[in-house]
C-alpha cells in the first residue's frame, strides 16, 4: 500500500470515473480519517455531506439544465482575486492550454469546449459527490484553512485505497440547487465539491498533470541549513 508521502506526489484530479461506488466501509473510514484534522481550538467547524444514488442523478440532471439553460452561476463565496496576479494567471491559462491539447480541444472548438465546461456540472462520471461547507453565519477566513484541511484528507486517503477525486468549485456554482437537493443547509456554505470513485481505467484525460514549481522558486528557508 502506498505511503502518506506517495499519496500525495501521486494525488491529481479526476475526470473520468468507473461506474462503480467507493464500498461503504471505506467511505466512513476515509471521512473519520478526515475528520481527525487540526482546527482552530479544535472548534471543528466543517460540515461534510455525501450524495449518491437517485438523489445525485436528480441533483446533476438540475446542475445540467441550469448550465443548458445559461443560468448564471452565483457561488457563495470568490475563490479567486480578480485580477489575478501576473505569475498565477501565467501558470492558470498554462494549465488550461495544456489540458485542451491534452484532450485535444482547439481554440476554435467552442462545442468541444463547452462539453469540456459542462462536464464539471456532471461531475465526470461520478457515482458520489462530497460537498464541504460550514456554516454561513459564522464564517471566517480560518474557517476555510479548516476545511481545508479536511478536503485534504480526504483525497489522500482516497488515493491511498485506490480511489480517486477531484475539488471543484464549479461543484458549489449554483448553492441554491444544492440547499433544494441537501435537506437542512440553509445556513451552510458551500466551500467545495469532491466526486470520488474509482479512476477509469485507461482513461487518456487522467493521465493529465499540470507541472509543479521547483520548490525554489516558492520555499525559503531563513537560516544556515541548505536543501
Amino acid at each position: 500500500m502506498k505511503s502518506a508521502i506517495e499519496a500525495m506526489i501521486s494525488r491529481r484530479s479526476i475526470r473520468e470515473f468507473e461506474d462503480e461506488l467507493v464500498p461503504d466501509a471505506i467511505v466512513r473510514e476515509v471521512v473519520q480519517a478526515a475528520g481527525c484534522a487540526p482546527s482552530s481550538k479544535n472548534t471543528q467547524p466543517w460540515l461534510l455531506y455525501l450524495v449518491q444514488g437517485n438523489d445525485l442523478e436528480a441533483l446533476k440532471a438540475d446542475y445540467l439544465a441550469a448550465f443548458d439553460s445559461g443560468v448564471k452561476p452565483n457561488p457563495g463565496y470568490r475563490y479567486s482575486p480578480d485580477p489575478l496576479p501576473t505569475s498565477w494567471m501565467s501558470r492558470a491559462r498554462a494549465c488550461g492550454i495544456a489540458l485542451f491539447q491534452h484532450k485535444g480541444i482547439g481554440r476554435e472548438d467552442t462545442d468541444k469546449r463547452r462539453a469540456h465546461d459542462r462536464e464539471n456540472f456532471h461531475f465526470f462520471g461520478a457515482k458520489q459527490v462530497f460537498f464541504i461547507g460550514t456554516r454561513a453565519s459564522a464564517f471566517s477566513y480560518g474557517t476555510f484553512l479548516d476545511c481545508g484541511f479536511v478536503l485534504d484528507n480526504l483525497m489522500l486517503c482516497l488515493d491511498f485505497h485506490g480511489y480517486g477525486s477531484c475539488p471543484q468549485y464549479s461543484a458549489v456554482s449554483y448553492p441554491d440547487i444544492l440547499r433544494k437537493h441537501i435537506p437542512a443547509t440553509e445556513d451552510t456554505l458551500f466551500i467545495a465539491g469532491l466526486p470520488i470513485g474509482r479512476p477509469k481505467a485507461d482513461s487518456h484525460v487522467n493521465r493529465f498533470q499540470p507541472p509543479r514549481l521547483p520548490i525554489d522558486e516558492w520555499f525559503k528557508c531563513v537560516g544556515s541549513a541548505k536543501f
